[in-house]
């Protein structure tokens, strides 16, 4: 009989990396419109996402030359604080969106000018994580997917959001909770299928098929002691097109990131846990002390007792 799966044996990067942001607020409304209308919505640290189920919605980010055009089936993500403006047209003064969203209740439909052309959904994720600003850095600032009403997936998971913020019922937190995290790692999932179109980041190195495997083998064991060479093997790569072949996809040198990434760890045992900072430098791989102090000053600024204070 096979073993029942544990926490440890369905673990992989991916998840790793959401434990270690720590969504810890969400936030999903719908807007049915009709007509001229336009928005205007302020910065947000965190992960935005809004996808549009019916008509077009046009959308212009801070900094960027021209708006953008969404189609039924269009999934705009932003990953970093930037303001934007959102409607039918956008050559008009737009109202508060903040104001105009925060009318209705969580999980309520906007209804503007009767509704009945325009149906979208739009949301945000914000990370408890003091690691997220880097972790979420590795992403590209704005990211638009096509095609997302084929996601029978991530269009029941939406669907069954708004019910529950809309209509609660006991247990309803918690499921909204999990539902929304389900929703993080579908639309995620789906960056990954499609690829980032040459960008570089850990979301992006997951996708490829030889340093997705090495990434799998170092997220499943952090501590063991890990060099290049068993890494390459990892792969069924070479140590030299390993090197470069990682360094192109990740934006860094592969023991670099195995370096930041147990600090990332140990930076999350310190503000969640107990544990002294002799058991944290062990569970990253590190069996003296002060070498593990001084690779955490020198990633994170401080020292693993300041970090911990700061909470």
């Amino acid at each position: 009989m096979a073993p029942l799966p544990n926490l440890q044996t369905l673990s992989d990067p991916l998840s790793e990396v959401l434990r270690i942001l720590r969504p810890s607020a969400y936030m999903f409304r719908a807007i049915d419109a009709r007509g001229a209308w336009s928005l205007r919505y302020p910065p947000l640290e965190g992960l935005r996402c809004y996808v549009v189920k019916r008509g077009v919605i046009w959308v212009h980010i801070q900094g960027e030359a021209r708006p953008r055009e969404l189609r039924a089936g269009s999934c705009l993500i932003l990953t970093r604080n930037q303001a934007f403006d959102m409607g039918s047209r956008l050559d008009a003064k737009p109202e508060d969106a903040v104001g105009v969203m925060g009318a209705v209740p969580w999980g309520g439909v906007v209804t503007i000018n009767g509704g009945g052309e325009v149906y979208g959904l739009g949301g945000f994720f914000v990370f408890e994580g003091r690691q997220a600003a880097q972790l979420l850095g590795a992403l590209p600032e704005v990211i638009c997917l096509e095609g997302l009403t084929e996601n029978a997936a991530l269009s029941a998971a939406m669907n069954a959001l708004m019910g529950e913020l809309r209509e609660p019922r006991p247990g309803g937190r918690l499921m909204a909770e999990q539902i929304a995290l389900c929703m993080l790692v579908l639309i995620l999932r789906e960056l990954l299928a499609l690829g980032l179109q040459g960008g570089v980041g850990w979301l992006q190195a997951l996708g490829d098929p030889k340093v997705g495997r090495a990434l799998q083998a170092l997220h499943a064991a952090p501590a063991s002691a890990w060099t290049l060479p068993l890494l390459a093997q990892e792969a069924g790569m070479s140590r030299s097109a390993f090197a470069l072949h990682f360094r192109r996809l990740v934006g860094e040198p592969a023991m670099s990131y195995l370096q930041r990434w147990r600090m990332h760890l140990a930076a999350d045992r310190l503000l969640h846990s107990r544990d002294r900072i002799g058991e944290i430098a062990a569970s990253v791989g590190y069996e003296s002390g002060s070498a593990f102090c001084s690779v955490f000053k020198k990633v994170t600024g401080c020292s693993p007792r300041a970090y911990r204070q700061r909470r």
